[in-house]
C-alpha cells in the first residue's frame, strides 16, 4: 500500500531542489499547497478524514490566491461537517 504522507514529503523534498534552477521558493510552496488541497479532496472524497484533514493543514499554510484560500477554508468546513454527522452509513432497502 502506498504511503501518501510519504509519497508527498518526497515528492515535495524534490520540489524544493528546483530553487537550483532559480525558481522563488515562494512560488515551489503555492504548488505545493495546491497539491496538497487535491490530495486533501481526494481523501476527503474516500472518506478517510484524518488523512484529509492533515494535508488540508499542508494546504492551509502554503501561500496562496483568494480563490485557493476560498477552497480551504470550504474543504475544513465540510470536514468539520462530516466529523460532526459521520454516522455508520444506513443501508436502504430496495422500493420492492
Amino acid at each position: 500500500a502506498l504511503n501518501p504522507v510519504r509519497r508527498f514529503l518526497d515528492w515535495r523534498r524534490e520540489l524544493r531542489t528546483l530553487t537550483d534552477c532559480n525558481i522563488p521558493l515562494s512560488a515551489l510552496k503555492a504548488r505545493e499547497g495546491l497539491v496538497a488541497l487535491k490530495i486533501a479532496r481526494v481523501h476527503y472524497a474516500r472518506g478517510d478524514l484524518s488523512t484529509a484533514a492533515r494535508f488540508l493543514a499542508v494546504a492551509a499554510a502554503a501561500p496562496k490566491r483568494r480563490s485557493e484560500a476560498w477552497r480551504c477554508l470550504r474543504y475544513r468546513f465540510k470536514l468539520a461537517a462530516r466529523r460532526r454527522l459521520s454516522a455508520p452509513p444506513i443501508k436502504l432497502q430496495g422500493a420492492l
